[in-house]
């Protein structure tokens, strides 16, 4: 049986009450990506196998019960390897879950943002559905698209 949200290793994020579900580092990998910028962080976006479902058949909306974990790192020069980057300290675990009824004034989903496993605060909290609703509207408001 998939974790759920309300399965939780620690407490939940302000505004959403979304908690990190026990076993999300065993989820499979949707996509890794790069922000630039002053982020500079390498990102692993995993599923559950909800989501990794919908991913798979091109199923949009995603359904409730979708779990999306975005893992993140500073991005630092490899010391083995001239001109490769590797995962340097961790940043933050960023979650989302799909429940259409709980969280429908945010697109059918809820935020949590994570450091050192607990979440940061409300205001933090309060830009995540604004800025998704503004870029990704035409994706169920999620960032991330499956790599094959």
């Amino acid at each position: 049986m998939a974790p759920t949200a309300s399965q939780a290793d620690e407490d939940g994020s302000p505004v959403f009450g979304v908690k990190m579900p026990v076993g999300y580092r065993q989820w499979e990998l949707i996509a890794p990506s790069h922000e630039a910028g002053d982020f500079n962080e390498l990102r692993g976006i995993l599923g559950n196998s909800i989501a990794m479902a919908a991913y798979r058949e091109g199923t949009l909306p995603f359904p409730d019960g979708a779990i999306l974990a975005k893992l993140a790192w500073k991005r630092e020069p490899s010391s083995e390897f001239p001109g490769a980057f590797v995962p340097g300290h961790a940043t933050t675990v960023q979650i989302m879950v799909k429940d259409s009824k709980r969280y429908a004034s945010t697109g059918g989903w809820g935020f949590g943002r994570f450091v050192g496993g607990k979440p940061v605060d409300r205001a933090q909290h309060e830009t995540c559905f604004g800025c998704h609703d503004a870029h990704v509207k035409n994706h169920d408001i999620v960032f991330t698209r499956f790599a094959p």
